[in-house]
Parts: C-alpha cells; sequence; structure tokens
C-alpha cells in the first residue's frame, strides 16, 4: 500500500525500465569523476638491459673483493684428495705462497664473477619478460628463467673463466706457476688442448649454474617478502641473498666438487672424461662424502657473496635507471 503512492508504482512496467535508465545514466559523470581520481598501481617497469648489465658487472665486482680468499681455500680443499678441512688447507696456503696465494687467479677470477654478473641478471631480466608472455605458470617463472640464465652464463662465460682460476690456484699445491698471467694462461690452455680445452667441464659447469642461479631467484623474492618491512631496509636484502646462497650451496657441491676435478686436469691423461664418469670414480674411490669436499668456505663464500650481490645489484640498478633515465 506504501508503493501505490508513488509515481514509479503508478507507471506501466515499460515506462518503469525506461526511467529506471535514465536514472542510472544520470549517475555515471559522477562515477567515471570517481574512477578518474582512484589511482591504479602502475605495472612494474621492465628493466633495461643496460641497466641490468652494468649493475651485474659492478655487484659481481664487489662481491669477489671480498670473497676472493674463501673461494681459493674451497678450491685447493676440493682437488686435495687427503680429506684436508678448510683451517688445514688455509695453513698451507699460507705456508705454501704467504697471503698473496689467497688471491691467486684474481685477474680471472674478478673478470669471471663481474663478466657472470652481468650475463646473468641481463638474461634473468629478458627470459622472466618474455616468459611474461607465456601461459607458464606465474609461481615457477623466476626458477624457470634463472635456470635458462644459469645455462647461458655458463656457456658464454663461467665455463672458459672458471678453467683458468681452477688451473691457476692448482698451481698452489703444484709449484709449476704454468698459469701466472691472464693472457699466459689462456696461451697456454689454447697451445696445450686447443680453444676446446677452456670449455672442459662446461657439463658440470651448466648444471652447477642452472641449478644455483634458478634456486637463487626462485628464493629470492620470497624470502626478502617475508621480512621486508615499510619503507624495506638494505639488510633484507642482503639475509634474502644470504639464504639463497645457503640453500643453493647445499644442493649443489656435489656437481661442483665434479667440476673442480674435471677443470684441474693439466695433463694429456686425463682421469676423468666427463661428469657421469668422474660421479661414478670419485664415488667408488673416495665415498659419498667426497662431493661435499670445500663445503665449509664454498658455503661462507657463496652465502656472504649472494647478499653483497643481490644488495649490490639493487642498489647499483636504482642509481643507473635515475642517473641514465633508463
Amino acid at each position: 500500500s506504501f508503493c501505490t503512492g508513488l509515481p514509479l508504482a503508478k507507471t506501466s512496467l515499460p515506462n518503469q525500465a525506461l526511467l529506471m535508465a535514465l536514472a542510472s545514466a544520470s549517475s555515471l559523470p559522477s562515477k567515471v569523476a570517481d574512477a578518474a581520481t582512484t589511482k591504479v598501481a602502475a605495472p612494474k617497469k621492465k628493466a633495461h638491459w643496460a641497466v641490468s648489465f652494468v649493475a651485474g658487472f659492478c655487484s659481481g665486482a664487489t662481491e669477489v673483493s671480498v670473497t676472493m680468499p674463501l673461494d681459493t681455500v674451497k678450491t685447493f680443499c676440493q682437488v686435495n684428495r687427503t680429506g684436508m678441512g678448510p683451517v688445514a688447507g688455509a695453513q698451507q696456503i699460507y705456508q705454501l705462497k704467504g697471503l698473496q696465494g689467497f688471491y691467486f687467479g684474481l685477474p680471472a677470477v674478478l673478470l669471471q664473477v663481474a663478466g657472470k654478473g652481468a650475463i646473468r641478471f641481463t638474461a634473468f631480466e629478458q627470459f622472466k619478460f618474455l616468459m611474461h608472455l607465456t601461459p607458464v605458470p606465474r609461481a615457477s617463472i623466476d626458477f624457470l628463467a634463472g635456470i635458462r640464465a644459469g645455462f647461458a652464463e655458463a656457456f658464454l662465460w663461467t665455463t672458459p673463466t672458471e678453467r683458468l682460476k681452477v688451473l691457476r690456484q692448482n698451481d698452489i699445491k703444484s709449484g709449476l706457476n704454468r698459469y701466472s698471467s691472464l693472457m699466459g694462461s689462456i696461451r697456454t690452455v689454447a697451445t696445450e688442448h686447443g680453444i676446446t680445452g677452456l670449455y672442459a667441464g662446461i657439463g658440470a659447469t651448466g648444471i652447477r649454474q642452472a641449478s644455483g642461479v634458478g634456486v637463487r631467484f626462485a628464493l629470492y623474492g620470497r624470502v626478502k617478502s617475508a621480512l621486508t618491512t615499510d619503507p624495506p631496509q638494505m639488510w633484507q636484502s642482503a639475509v634474502a641473498g644470504g639464504i639463497t646462497g645457503c640453500c643453493s650451496t647445499l644442493l649443489n657441491n656435489p656437481i661442483d666438487v665434479i667440476k673442480s676435478r674435471i677443470e684441474a686436469q693439466d695433463g694429456k691423461t686425463k682421469e676423468y672424461t666427463g661428469t657421469i664418469q668422474a660421479f661414478r670414480a670419485i664415488l667408488k674411490e673416495e665415498g659419498f662424502l667426497a662431493f661435499y669436499k670445500g663445503i665449509a668456505p664454498r658455503l661462507m663464500k657463496i652465502s656472504i657473496g649472494q647478499a653483497i650481490t643481490f644488495t649490490a645489484y639493487e642498489a647499483y640498478s636504482n642509481t643507473f635507471s635515475n642517473l641514465t633515465g633508463l
């Protein structure tokens, strides 16, 4: 009875529909105005490849300047079959070569780590962008893009430079000093083994880099988001990077031992002819624990290194973007 007194109630059904449509249309301007004033979150800007390259190079150089001694001790322990621990290894390096022994192969390592940082972050950003255009599950994009970036850096850069680094560090034990300079090392390897000699251990290196980089990128964002406050702090990036470094090291240390053994071979007679054969030989002769030789210094080196790398990369990337406008 209340509705019968309203004008709209006395109107026929078609006319009611017309009036309701006019009322709705009259409210559109205010809705449009409200939508215009509402802030829409801008999509994340894709990193320019030049910024990724330069920031990755600088972050790699920053990392290696701190972690080089740990890498030297790690390799020394891995190629030594007596089961030497990191403390004993460090003491022997010091007895043989002094403090400079911890920086044997520094030019090759500096070039290697800075170069692979540049390739890694550039490749990761490009692969990640391309994979967002595909139906790949979003939760797995960081991991899959990281695997591809790891294989790319292993083939383009890490394998030959890692080979030179290991040969130089192996000079500590042999005392021959055959690889005393970067260019001299390249000439020696090319003369005695051919250019393909620089790619000894490419299979093991590719597996190590792909698995390590994939795990780090997959975990980094998740760990950092769990730690991040508003505003974000630099230590949160460092802690997240350190945790991802620990996880990737525990996962792929066995393949790193195999890689070091293959790359340390310097004669015409090769004890290790491939990744699978090396795995079987080490397992048979030395047992499973041999695959975790050098784990302590490597764990320290990579956890510290990744803490520095991710923190430095973000800082360098922001700085270069602001300076260049890219």
